[in-house]
């Protein structure tokens, strides 16, 4: 049996070979930019549905990265709030994962933007500037008509109340004193009524508001039922609002743990002050996440189609980030172990508890794609079975069952049960590396269908050659986002090395 390691041997920590990461940082930022390039010169000469699909494109590519970005930011939380001391080595490699997030919202900000390329994405946006023209041609008539409505009712209800009350006068000579009672209250109600009518006059500023939103309420439904039924929460200001609050608070988050795990490794006098207050704040932390992420994706993929919704989505999204964030800190550990480093600390074991992890996610994503699939079919409610009546067609249905069926379940279920691939660091990169490929099947299984519906109106499923700038896409924000991995890791050190339960990790056995 070996000697227990001590943590005080290796309290000065490891700092990445920069002489060995340079030439991997200029080949990732060499391939992001010129992918990039390249897609911006195609976008230039492209044009129609060929330039208007690209949006696809950039939105598949940036929700791929972002997702292996946020699980990190979701296994730090994990690793904090749950008091985990296996994964103190790994621990800063998914803080720096995890601090590409604010890049990847830079990098969105074109389809979020520029109004041509977003409203070939969400439909509702341009949908609601379309009503929003005809309110603008139609409004002051509509208003108008509505106000002589109005002065007309006012005018007709004191006509009205003249009358009764000529009839009230002629029964109170005639009537009982208990009968009189009734028709003296009567008469009060008619005429309190009749005077709140009157208050209501149409030219008042109050009153010609209200009248207003009425109207523009009423158009609106007409126009485009769903749209406004939905309209409280995907309205253009709110929508933006969000976009830009999600992307603090993840930011945020992930900057605020980081910046804390850096100083615990300066600050050996107060390494446990904040260790305690990154474990306080981890725990506050996850709602705050949860909510993010889930409405993030509503608001980027499951509005690509408004009129769609699933209550599964967020969940669904989240598994998949949170299986494959952890295949690529896999692969990430691996590239650094075979360049030389974290050798004297991780070992086989931890290996084996992030296939674990991975083997749990396997098993979680396919049982919430399941469910997911398995409640719309069984409602058979039409706003709910399009998403997978659209994907029953032209070829994507075998394609879900060969890449997310057999590839993304079934295989990787099955290997990673087998103890001795999880604790193999060659086996263990294959599956991780399996794992990324089927979660690339799986979003683009997700955002790729809409495009031909979308922009051609529901006559063609496919947008010819569109898979070319598919590509293009993912290699250049896959190349960005490598970039910064490699750049953050080198801020610090590799591990946290003041970390108090680093002997717990540096020993770990399972």
């Amino acid at each position: 049996m070996s000697a227990l390691k001590s943590a005080e041997d290796y309290k000065t920590g490891e700092i990445l070979n920069s002489a060995k990461a340079a030439p991997i940082r200029v080949l990732f930022s060499t391939i992001g930019g010129g992918a990039t390039l390249l897609f911006i010169i195609v976008a230039l000469l492209s044009k129609g549905e060929f330039q208007k699909g690209m949006a696809y494109s950039w939105l598949f590519a940036i929700v791929y990265f972002l997702t292996l970005s946020v699980g990190c930011i979701f296994w730090t939380l994990l690793h904090h709030a749950s008091n985990s001391g296996w994964g103190v080595l790994v621990r800063r490699l998914m803080e720096t994962v995890g601090s590409v997030v604010p890049a990847l919202f830079v990098l969105a900000l074109p389809i979020v933007m520029i109004p041509g390329i977003r409203d070939a994405l969400w439909e509702w946006f341009p949908e609601t500037h379309r009503v929003n023209e005809e309110w603008a041609v139609q409004k002051e008539d509509v208003v108008r008509k509505k106000f002589e409505e109005m002065k007309s009712g006012i005018d007709a209800g004191q006509l009205a109340l003249d009358a009764r009350k000529k009839e009230w006068s002629a029964g109170l000579e005639k009537a009982q004193p208990g009968e009189k009672v009734r028709i003296e209250a009567e008469m009060a109600a008619a005429e309190a009524s009749q005077e709140r009518l009157k208050e209501a006059d149409p030219s008042k500023a109050p009153v010609q508001n209200e009248v207003e939103d009425e109207a523009e309420a009423e158009h609106f439904k007409h126009a485009s039922p769903v749209l406004a039924s939905k309209r409280g929460y995907l309205n253009p200001g709110f929508w933006y609002f969000r976009y830009f609050m999600f992307g603090i608070a993840l930011s945020g988050i992930i900057y605020l743990l980081r910046s804390w795990s850096l100083r615990s490794d300066s600050d050996a006098a107060n390494a446990g002050k904040w260790f305690r207050l990154m474990r306080k704040w981890s725990c506050g932390f996850l709602p705050l996440f949860a909510v993010s992420w889930t409405f993030l994706m509503f608001d980027w993929l499951m509005a690509l189609d408004y009129t769609w919704f699933s209550t599964m989505w967020g969940v669904y999204l989240f598994a998949g980030a949170a299986l494959n964030s952890m295949a690529f800190l896999i692969i990430l550990l691996v590239g650094l172990q075979r360049s030389g480093h974290l050798l004297k600390v991780v070992n086989a074991e931890h290996y084996h508890i992030m296939g674990k992890l991975m083997h749990v996610f396997v098993i979680f994503w396919a049982y919430i794609a399941y469910s997911q699939f398995v409640l719309i079919w069984y409602a058979n409610m039409t706003e709910e079975t399009k998403f997978y009546l659209l994907r029953n067609s032209d070829g994507w249905n075998l394609y879900a069952k060969v890449f997310l069926v057999a590839g993304h379940f079934f295989l990787p279920f099955v290997f990673l049960l087998i103890r001795a691939m999880k604790k193999n660091m060659t086996w263990i990169a294959a599956a991780a590396l399996w794992n990324l490929a089927m979660h690339f099947f799986d979003l683009y299984y997700v955002v790729i269908p809409e495009r031909g519906p979308s922009l051609s109106g529901g006559e063609s499923l496919l947008v010819p050659y569109a898979w070319i700038t598919d590509v293009l896409a993912f290699l250049a924000v896959g190349g960005i986002f490598c970039y910064f991995v490699l750049r953050n890791l080198g801020q610090g050190s590799l591990y946290p090395c003041r970390d108090p339960r680093l002997d717990e990790s540096l020993n770990l056995t399972n």
